[in-house]
C-alpha cells in the first residue's frame, strides 16, 4: 500500500450522542479508507468516522479502539468497494453458481474469499461479490449481525431509480476514492456499468471515450452527470468541459437523514453521504 497515506481520521457527531442510543453501522470499506456510520432506532445519522490507513496495522488498530464500532449495538452492514464484483441477470441467477460467476472478471480463490450477493431493481439484477475471509471474520466478531454488500448495490440502486428521468443518452461518473463507477443508460436502460481506477484526467476520458464509441452515444449531445470529488482521482471539471458540452454536476437525492452537528459529513461529496440502502 501506499506509505503516504495520511492516517488522520475525521470524525464528526451529533450533540445529542449516546453510545448506547446506536442501533446499527453502516461500514464503507476502501482499499485504504473506511467510513463508519452510526444510526439511531430512527435510522438518523448520530456519529461518523472516517479512517485512512496506510497498512493493515494501522487498520486492525481503527478496529480494536473505535467508539462506534466497540459500543454495544450488534446490527450493521458492511460494504465492500473493490473489482470483484459482477453483475447477473436476475432471470438467470443460480444462488448455486455466485462462485462461477465471480470468476469471469477476477481469479476467485475459494479458501481464503467469502463471495455473497444481493438484489437490486427488485432482483431484476443481482449483485455478486467477494470479501477476505479474514477480514470477514474480525468484522463478524465486532458486528455478530452484519450484513455484507458490494458497494456497487447502493449505487446501482441509486441510479435505477433515476432512469425514468434521464434523457436518452446519459453516462454518470460515480467517484470512489481513487476509482470510478462509469454506468451508461440508453433509452432509459442500463447498459453498461464497470469499475475503474482513475488517476488522472487522461485515464478517465480514456474510460469516457471507450463508453461513448462503444455504445456509439454522440459525445455533444449524451449527458454526463459527475457525482463525487474529482480532485479524488486528479481530474477536474475545466478538462472535461474541454471534451463534453453536456456535462452537470449534480447534488444527489438522499435518503440519509442526519442530527445537527453530523450533516457537514455531506460537504465532502461522498456518494454515501448522502444515498445507502
Amino acid at each position: 500500500m501506499d506509505t503516504g497515506v495520511k492516517n488522520i481520521p475525521k470524525k464528526y457527531y451529533s450533540d445529542k450522542l449516546d453510545l448506547d442510543h446506536i442501533s446499527n453501522l453502516s461500514l464503507f470499506l476502501y482499499d485504504q479508507d473506511l467510513v463508519i456510520m452510526a444510526k439511531n432506532a430512527n435510522d438518523t445519522v448520530i456519529a461518523v468516522h472516517e479512517y485512512f490507513f496506510k497498512d493493515s496495522t494501522d487498520f486492525l488498530k481503527f478496529l480494536s479502539e473505535d467508539t462506534l464500532l466497540n459500543a454495544s449495538n450488534t446490527q450493521g452492514k458492511l460494504f465492500v468497494f473493490n473489482d470483484a464484483f459482477n453483475l447477473v441477470p436476475g432471470v438467470l441467477f443460480d444462488p448455486m453458481q455466485k462462485s462461477t460467476y465471480l470468476n469471469f472478471n477476477t481469479d476467485l480463490d475459494p479458501d481464503t474469499q467469502e463471495v455473497f450477493y444481493d438484489g437490486v431493481d427488485s432482483n431484476n439484477i443481482q449483485v455478486v461479490g467477494s470479501v477476505d475471509k479474514t477480514l470477514l471474520k474480525l468484522l463478524d466478531e465486532i458486528l455478530p449481525d452484519m450484513e455484507v454488500y458490494h458497494g456497487a448495490l447502493p449505487v446501482l440502486d441509486f441510479l435505477l431509480r433515476q432512469r425514468q428521468d434521464m434523457v436518452d443518452q446519459t453516462i454518470w461518473i460515480m467517484v470512489h476514492q481513487s476509482h470510478v463507477f462509469l454506468a451508461s443508460f440508453k433509452n432509459h436502460e442500463l447498459v453498461l456499468f464497470n469499475r475503474f481506477p482513475v488517476r488522472d484526467n487522461k485515464e478517465l476520458l480514456k474510460y469516457l471515450f471507450i463508453a461513448i464509441q462503444q455504445l456509439d452515444f454522440d459525445r455533444l449531445h449524451c449527458r454526463i452527470n459527475v457525482i463525487g470529488p474529482l480532485e479524488q482521482i486528479g481530474a477536474d471539471i475545466d478538462h472535461l468541459r474541454d471534451y463534453f458540452k453536456n456535462l452537470h454536476f449534480p447534488n444527489p437525492t438522499s435518503n440519509q437523514n442526519y442530527l445537527p452537528g453530523v450533516i457537514e459529513f455531506q460537504e465532502s461529496k461522498r456518494f454515501e453521504a448522502y444515498w445507502t440502502i
